[in-house]
């Protein structure tokens, strides 16, 4: 009987040891082996948070991500009527609804009530990010929108570089119960690399935000551009009215133009502005010279067709050199010069200015112009023609583009909107630059530049009021057009600043502004002082 049992306590005693043994290689020696699998068993992907690259200016200014805000996660069974109403104090945003159980906002307004009843009484989860959109987003035309559904890029930049701008590798990682609830208490964890993806524009924010601002204190619809006369970046590219990427519903379910980028994907009769491109041909074929004589009698008839001339009043502007006639926009003068040069060798000189080509390189969500057949350019045809007028078509960008190369003397280059892509362990790669292309000769540009200087001092555009020290050379546009079922015109003015040595081209479109002397150049005033400010 003792035997038996000192036995069984040595069974017993060697038994604990095992079980002592095997506590403590798993607490201590494969501890931590259980507690990754634990962790890795109860943590998963947030989803319906996703990260994207940013888009900056040319200065590295955000344009995407500008102002931080607050990600809310909030399951979708305690939301009331209160918790949606403390949402709307915040104007927060929903930003997907992929995730089954959660709701997922955003907001960039810190109420510290709001903040505290969210996580107190609904449990709300909080992320701390930056916003995509601001609520006064610049530059929305150029830069688009995402799709809330999936995240990817609908138009603009988004769409273009979605690529790149998608491929930043950042998820965020929480805690969940076993029925698929985030724990509070347990943190949220951000993995993925810390390469960075993006774009940098040329656009600058400051000439960019004051483009936009003047537009709407204007409550004007049309378009301003701006370029660096050297380099052919655009620095602004504004179009009114605009929209708001954080109410894509509401403006899709709107009657108005608010998606259009009337600087760049829009089409219009240039007008007088075309004036530019017969001038340079009836020069660069030597057909005239600046002082050729010409007379206006007010009019200009062709096979029974009369062209009036806006400019100079019934009588005209009797004798005239080309140089004046220029100047004064003078249409019963440039029609004859039409005549003189031909309708063959003035589409020539304008497919050669790039009227056919898309004037924005690396950048697909622009328009070309339009160019009228020869057999539409015969006889009275001739008259549209030359005046900018008929089947004619051009966009503001490509009207900055056409001033950029006499500004530039000759020299033609496309306009640049893209300076670089940031594409993770690459880093940044700068958007190759084109080498100018000589379309006509010095002699003729600087010929066709003292003719635009002309026009801001004694001409069509005499009302620009610059201010001391300030000079600039233009070209005013008046051109007819239907919109929406009626007549009407729309204003254009076009210039370099300074007029000796350029730094900047502006273009200004003002749609059914009437003469560009009476809208578009106030508006062209206003940018100037805007940049020298």
């Amino acid at each position: 009987m003792k035997r038996r049992l000192i036995v069984l306590s040595v069974i017993f005693t060697l038994l604990l040891t095992a079980c002592v043994g095997r506590l403590v290689s798993i607490s201590i020696i494969d501890g931590k082996k259980y507690k990754e699998i634990a962790i890795q068993q109860s943590t998963a992907l947030i989803s319906g948070i996703t990260a994207r690259g940013n888009i900056y200016d040319r200065k590295g200014n955000y344009l995407t991500g500008m102002e931080e805000c607050l990600i809310y996660l909030i399951e979708k069974r305690k939301i009331d009527h209160e918790a949606l109403s403390l949402l709307e104090d915040i104007n927060a945003q929903k930003i997907n609804d992929s995730n089954e159980r959660y709701y997922v906002y955003s907001s960039s307004v810190l109420d510290k009530g709001v903040y505290d009843k969210l996580i107190g009484d609904y449990g709300a989860i909080v992320i701390k990010t930056r916003q995509r959109y601001s609520d006064d987003q610049p530059a929305i035309h150029v830069i688009g929108y995402v799709n809330h559904s999936d995240d990817s890029g609908a138009c603009g930049i988004e769409k273009e570089y979605d690529s790149i701008l998608s491929s930043v590798d950042r998820n965020y990682y929480g805690k969940f119960d076993g029925h698929g609830y985030l724990i509070r208490g347990l943190g949220i964890d951000i993995k993925g690399d810390n390469h960075e993806w993006g774009i940098v524009t040329t656009l600058d924010l400051d000439i960019q935000r004051a483009a936009e601002k003047i537009l709407e204190e204007a409550n004007e619809s049309g378009a301003i551009i701006v370029v660096e006369a050297a380099t052919g970046n655009i620095l602004a590219s504004a179009s009114s009215p605009s929209y708001s990427p954080k109410q894509i519903v509401k403006y899709l379910e709107s009657s108005g133009e608010e998606f259009l980028n009337k600087s760049m994907n829009c089409q219009y009769p240039p007008g007088s502005i075309f004036k530019i491109i017969v001038i340079a041909a009836g020069l660069g074929e030597g057909i005239v010279a600046p002082d050729s004589r010409f007379v206006c009698n007010g009019y200009h008839e062709i096979n029974g067709h009369k062209f009036r001339c806006s400019t100079g009043g019934p009588e005209g502007h009797g004798e005239i050199s080309l140089h004046e006639a220029f100047s004064k926009s003078c249409n019963a003068v440039f029609i004859q010069l039409g005549e003189m040069v031909g309708a063959e060798l003035i589409l020539k000189y304008a497919r050669d200015f790039g009227m056919l080509d898309r004037p924005v390189s690396g950048f697909s969500s622009q328009s070309a112009g339009n160019l009228p057949d020869l057999q539409d350019c015969l006889g009275a045809g001739i008259g549209n023609l030359a005046i900018g007028q008929g089947k004619l078509l051009i966009t503001p960008a490509q009207v900055a583009r056409i001033t950029k190369t006499i500004a530039n003397d000759g020299l033609d280059s496309k306009l640049l909107l893209i300076e670089a892509t940031i594409e993770g362990l690459r880093g940044k790669v700068l958007y190759p630059k084109q080498l100018p292309k000589r379309i006509i000769s010095r002699q003729t540009a600087r010929a066709i530049k003292d003719m635009m200087a002309e026009t801001v001092k004694s001409g069509t555009a005499d009302n620009l009021d610059l201010k001391e020290g300030l000079s600039a050379a233009g070209k005013t546009g008046s051109a007819e057009a239907t919109h929406h079922g009626k007549h009407t015109v729309h204003s254009w003015f076009t210039a370099f600043t300074p007029s000796n040595i350029p730094e900047y081209i502006i273009t200004v479109f003002i749609e059914n502004g009437g003469s560009g002397r009476k809208s578009a150049v106030p508006i062209f005033n206003k940018m100037l002082d805007a940049i020298y400010r």
